[in-house]
Order: structure tokens, then C-alpha cells, then sequence
């Protein structure tokens, strides 16, 4: 169970929460509800999929993440990206604290459905990591640490391409073809400049925000030799 409350937190808090309700929930306390709800009903649908008896525990998962989220966003206000930083990473502790505490807290031995496999949940909850969490992480890491220039506002639709990298990355190194890496790095590094008589020259771009960038395939990285060291490349 716990393995999935995981997997549940990962779609609910992240993958789900859109830029839209982000914005939201800054302006007001009816986005901050709006995204209790969603975390509260993936949570919900995750707990029914494995042993549907345990719904309630899910839903007080559901309503925990919903009173923290609203003690952040109206009586928490970060002054620095520090200091955001800090409050993200509470946040989270908080959050994951009380995931952990109510699965052990309310778990009694019970077979796993047939359908149930851990390494799909495992495999699952690392690739989707490395999507939205992943672009959070980094984004309030390098902010916090290194200052708002080491990671520049990006374009609309610019954290997308970053994501599908970790993915490509992570990947290679789980089946063992680490030696393409440098292959998956390209496309996104590279311009093109049209001169004279439509000459195309390909320059290599270096970025303004190459710590974030450099942490990114780090973590791209960890996140697939982790898998692999799993056993989940023959998965």
C-alpha cells in the first residue's frame, strides 16, 4: 500500500497540478481546495485498486495534504528563494511523513492482488518522478541555493523538452545503452542559424541555466542506475 500512496502522491501533488491551478490556488483558497480534492480522489482511487477497504485511511491521506496545503499557501510567505526552499522541502516532509506514518499505522498482512507487481510500481513511480516532481525539485533547489539567475523564468511549453530528456536519459541507463547519452543531449543543445545562400550551421548552445541543467541529468541519471540496480531493466 505504501508503494502506492507513493505512486498517488506523485500524480496528485505534481503530474495533476497544472500551471492553471497553480496560479489558481496563489489567488485564492478555492484552487487550493481544488487540488485537495484531486490528490484526495487519486489517493482514494489508489487505495480502492489494492485493497478497497482501506478507503478511509486514503481519504484522511486526502484531507491532511488538503490542511497543509492551505496553512502554506495562507499563513506561510516566503521572503527569499531560500527560504522557499525550506518551506517547499517541509512541505513535502510533511506530506510524505504522514503517508508513511498511516500506512504503517493502519497495515495489517494481506495478499496483494494478482495484478499487483512492486517493480511496476517501482518503475512507474521513478519515470514519473523524473517528469513534473523533478522539474519542481530542481526549479527550488537551484533558486534556493545558487539565487533566481541560476534559473531563469522559462518560455510557455520550455520545461517540457527537459522532461522528455530525464526520461531519454534515465532509460538508456536502465537498459544498460549509457553510451547514447550524449546522443539524448544534443537536441536540446544545439541552434540553428541560417546564413548566406541558406547555408545551415548547427552552434552547441551552452544556456544560461546550466547548473539547473547539469543537476537535471544528474538526476536523470541517479534515478535510471537506481532502477537498474533494482533489477528492473529486464522488467
Amino acid at each position: 500500500m505504501l508503494a502506492m500512496m507513493l505512486l498517488a502522491h506523485l500524480i496528485g501533488d505534481y503530474i495533476l497540478q497544472f500551471n492553471a491551478l497553480v496560479r489558481w490556488k496563489t489567488r485564492s483558497l478555492l484552487g487550493v481546495l481544488a487540488h485537495g480534492a484531486i490528490v484526495t480522489v487519486v489517493t482514494v482511487l489508489a487505495a480502492l485498486t489494492v485493497k478497497p477497504a482501506w478507503w478511509p485511511y486514503a481519504l484522511l491521506i486526502g484531507a491532511s495534504h488538503t490542511l497543509i496545503d492551505i496553512v502554506r499557501a495562507r499563513l506561510i510567505v516566503a521572503q527569499n528563494p531560500g527560504l522557499d526552499l525550506l518551506y517547499f522541502l517541509l512541505d513535502q516532509a510533511a506530506h510524505l511523513g504522514i503517508i508513511v506514518a498511516v500506512t504503517f499505522w493502519s497495515e495489517a498482512p494481506t495478499p496483494s492482488p494478482a495484478w499487483f507487481s512492486p517493480q511496476a510500481i517501482a518503475l512507474a513511480a521513478g519515470l514519473l518522478f523524473l517528469l513534473q516532481p523533478a522539474w519542481v525539485l530542481l526549479r527550488f533547489l537551484v533558486r534556493g541555493v545558487w539565487g533566481e539567475s541560476a534559473a531563469p523564468p522559462l518560455g510557455a511549453g520550455e520545461k517540457y523538452f527537459p522532461m522528455l530528456e530525464r526520461l531519454a536519459i534515465a532509460l538508456l541507463a536502465l537498459t544498460g545503452m549509457g553510451y547514447l547519452i550524449p546522443l539524448a543531449l544534443l537536441p536540446g543543445r544545439i541552434e540553428r542559424l541560417q546564413g548566406q545562400e541558406h547555408n545551415i550551421m548547427i552552434l552547441i548552445r551552452s544556456g544560461d541555466s546550466w547548473i539547473e541543467s547539469a543537476l537535471s541529468i544528474l538526476c536523470a541519471l541517479g534515478v535510471g542506475l537506481g532502477l537498474r540496480y533494482l533489477g528492473l531493466a529486464a522488467f
